[in-house]
């Protein structure tokens, strides 16, 4: 699996946003300054959020975004998805966008069965990975007011 810009940018602002002591709206210009994001593509991707129910915006003078629902219950995984879809390596292993592959025989596929593996591994991270999580790691170079 690669992450692609878009889920890698989305979670870069939520976790700055999760890592934040307030929860206070914050501005997309100061998300995607603070964390060198083309603001233009963040504000792309917030509306994707937005609709999601993962963020919620405030319109006026102390306007702004921020998280839907406490950080401890946004999942990393769940982000993903939301950006990207499948979690999966291979399109014959997802559960969501499942396409059959090109093998003589799927079920006895030695690749199919590494991938699935591969699969497995990362989802067991990503869905027991809250954005507070991914905020306490990186506390020290990630604090904000």
């Amino acid at each position: 699996m690669k992450l692609s810009k878009r889920s890698k940018y989305g979670l870069l602002a939520l976790i700055d946003l999760a890592a934040r002591k307030d929860s206070a709206p914050v501005r997309l210009k100061e998300l995607a300054k603070r964390n060198n994001i083309p603001v233009k593509f963040l504000e792309q991707i917030f509306v994707t959020l937005r609709n999601s129910g993962i963020v919620h915006s405030q319109i006026g003078a102390g306007g702004g975004y921020a998280l839907g629902r406490p950080a401890k219950y946004i999942m990393v995984g769940q982000v993903i998805r939301i950006l990207d879809g499948t979690i999966a390596p291979v399109s014959c292993i997802s559960k969501i966008a499942y396409e059959p592959c090109t093998c003589p025989d799927e079920r006895t596929c030695p690749v199919r069965a590494v991938m699935n593996r591969v699969r497995d591994s990362i989802v067991a991270v990503i869905d027991n990975t809250s954005l507070a999580d991914a905020a306490a790691q990186n506390k020290p170079q990630r604090q904000r007011a």
